[in-house]
């Protein structure tokens, strides 16, 4: 389903701007085309682009997050991922880091 509405999607949550979706507001999301009308996910996608926004003024940069992480054990990496965002699993979070290169 995410796969096939994945333009919808995009267009309806700014493109993805982080920015933009940590300063959204849930009514404000879900009067926009495209938004998946689940209270609770999209809570969690404004919650997810704020943490987001703070691990990078934190760090510098999301990248430099993951590097410090690079000194932890694998299952330490995927819990803490855990613990910063909202809705996201260990099998979630095990696919993030494999799609970015994070694990080879």
């Amino acid at each position: 389903m995410v796969r096939k509405n994945w333009p919808k999607f995009k267009r309806g949550f700014y493109d993805f701007d982080i920015q933009r979706l940590a300063n959204a507001k849930i009514n404000g999301l879900f009067e926009r085309e495209g938004v998946i009308k689940n209270e609770n996910k999209v809570k969690a996608i404004i919650n997810n682009a704020k943490q987001f926004e703070n691990i990078k003024q934190k760090e510098g940069s999301f990248s430099n997050f993951l590097k410090l992480l690079k000194r932890k054990e694998n299952k330490e990496v995927i819990k803490k991922l855990i613990q910063h965002f909202s809705h996201i699993g260990e099998y979630t979070a095990e696919y993030y880091l494999h799609s970015i290169g994070y694990w080879l």
